[in-house]
């Protein structure tokens, strides 16, 4: 038996290590996303609320990288996403936000991911925001999983009890 090996989402060519990770799986028909939650990990280190402020490492990410790509409608707060080495370089700069108005436009969400979010390929970045997502957060909002479901199924995936 050959072990599975957990590879971030920045992997070289992710698609062709998890359609050989999940081979057998799509000899079956579409395979659940659920699947590739074992084989690779969330790029979501940390998260935080944060002043909006604009840099050009910034790559929109969750409700905001869904809502530009399916039927799903974002909140007024934008999400964001930079990876930890320029996060590092910009904290000292950021104005954390602990409470904040639904409708407050000025506060985005900003995630830290390892490894710059600007440099996956559509494929891979669609499987970092699938993961991106806590288990808790899709099953608050049914919605997310639909929109992902939109997404991932071009590649022969779908999100039931994802």
């Amino acid at each position: 038996m050959t072990a599975a090996k957990v590879v971030m989402a920045n992997h070289p060519n992710l698609q062709y290590h998890l359609s050989s990770a999940l081979a057998w799986e799509f000899t079956q028909g579409p395979v659940n996303l659920r699947n590739v939650r074992s084989l690779v990990s969330t790029p979501r280190l940390m998260s935080f609320c944060v002043r909006a402020f604009s840099h050009p490492s910034l790559t929109p990410v969750g409700d905001s990288y869904l809502d530009a790509r399916t039927r799903l409608a974002d909140y007024p707060q934008k999400t964001w996403a930079i990876s930890i080495c320029e996060f590092d370089q910009l904290v000292g700069a950021m104005e954390f936000v602990e409470e904040y108005d639904l409708r407050d436009a000025s506060v985005m969400k900003l995630q830290i991911w390892p490894y710059p979010p600007q440099s996956l390929d559509d494929f891979a970045m669609v499987i970092a925001i699938a993961l991106s997502y806590m288990p808790n957060e899709l099953m608050a909002e049914s919605r997310i999983s639909l929109a992902i479901d939109e997404l991932v199924s071009e590649w022969g995936f779908y999100t039931d009890e994802f």
